[in-house]
């Protein structure tokens, strides 16, 4: 169950929860620096976790920034959402490649959310 407690002042707003997507920012770099400083230094969004195609480099690649943004701004990020992830042998790659990951940078797991291709409708098509 969750209590839904009224805000103190009127204007105040809910944070929002927000997700990185790393296949158009990277892992490396200055975008993905500048990303993660604009959403930690405002006052709505919040950073709960990176969005990354489902590869296995790429799988290692999230969990390593995650623990960067805990050692860094002292958040731990909970959710890893891995697009294009309709093959049943593929997920169970990747769920070793979280473990090796996780146990490796000494994160705890995140949630995780497959997403498949995205569904072409009969109209497109035509």
């Amino acid at each position: 169950m969750t209590l839904h407690l009224p805000h103190k002042f009127a204007h105040e707003q809910s944070r929002q929860n927000t997700l990185l997507d790393l296949s158009a920012l990277g892992t490396d770099g200055p975008g993905i620096e500048d990303a993660l400083r604009a959403v930690m230094e405002q006052p709505q969004p919040r950073l709960v976790g990176f969005r990354c195609p489902a590869r296995l480099g790429s799988i290692d690649d999230a969990i390593g920034l995650m623990e960067r943004v805990r050692r860094d701004y002292g958040v731990i990020l909970t959710e890893l959402v891995l697009a294009d992830a309709d093959r049943v042998d593929l997920r169970e790659a990747v769920d070793e490649a979280l473990d090796e990951a996780c146990a490796r940078n000494r994160f705890p797991r995140p949630s995780v959310v497959f997403t498949g291709r995205p569904a072409v409708s009969a109209l497109m098509k035509s």
